[in-house]
């Protein structure tokens, strides 16, 4: 669900369809394989497409850092889609679903109700028979996000209506940022499960984390809730 800046609608529909493009061509058609290689995809091949939307520079790199957030929520829910209805059984018993439009549909669900209802930051969200199961936020660039998202977990697990879904942090972790300590202690004591998309950051922040914590007594069971998004199969089997 992006909020602030908003891109003409047809350049992210333009996007996406050259991200499919390059997916089909590229990596016939594994949008796992696309999304591990994301940054350098998004960046490389089709960044430049907003030169015919956009003429001047400063307009074009803010619509961009939208467009790329947008995009990059999208690669993630055609890898849910994808690993879903090539699955019998969780084709059978899941769907994912993005967009605000379609989000809406489940507010009721989802919505913290204080005085009005606050809807969290919701990308995508994994539905069982009309009833929500996990709530996915995207992230390439932190900032201050991740604690967004821990706060969004946080109030969940007050209501009984909202504590039994899951909250699942997906993320390039382009600069590093999930080394610092506080996002650390987020992602291992807060959030459900993590999963970091570009295989060579996650090999090195795995590593880092062992280095610091690795003689931690309940370091094997946190480090758990990190993981590579290869393994996001294996995680939707759990829940």
């Amino acid at each position: 669900m992006r909020r602030g800046f908003k891109p003409k609608e047809e350049v992210l529909a333009l996007l996406k369809d050259k991200y499919d493009e390059i997916v089909s061509k590229v990596y016939n058609g594994n949008y796992l394989d696309a999304v591990q290689n994301f940054d350098e995809l998004a960046e490389n091949k089709l960044r430049a497409t907003l030169q015919l939307f956009y003429n001047k520079p400063r307009s074009r790199d803010q619509a961009w850092r939208t467009c790329k957030g947008s995009l990059y929520e999208y690669a993630v829910f055609k890898v849910l889609n994808q690993k879903l209805t090539e699955d019998p059984v969780l084709n059978r018993k899941f769907m994912a679903v993005m967009g605000d439009e379609a989000l809406s549909s489940y507010k009721e669900q989802v919505a913290i109700k204080n005085w009005s209802e606050i809807l969290p930051d919701a990308d995508i969200l994994i539905v069982e028979k009309s009833f929500v199961k996990a709530i996915i936020s995207c992230k390439t660039s932190l900032r201050e996000r991740l604690t967004e998202t821990a706060f969004w977990k946080r109030e969940l697990e007050k209501s009984p209506s909202t504590k039994h879904i899951k909250l699942v942090f997906v993320t390039t972790d382009k600069d590093d940022e999930l080394r610092i300590d506080a996002n650390r202690y987020i992602l291992l004591h807060v959030i459900d499960c993590t999963f970091v998309t570009h295989p060579q950051k996650y090999k090195q922040l795995i590593e880092v984390y062992k280095e610091k914590y690795g003689n931690k007594q309940d370091f094997t069971r946190l480090i758990s809730k990190v993981k590579s998004i290869t393994d996001i199969k294996d995680f939707l089997y759990t829940l």
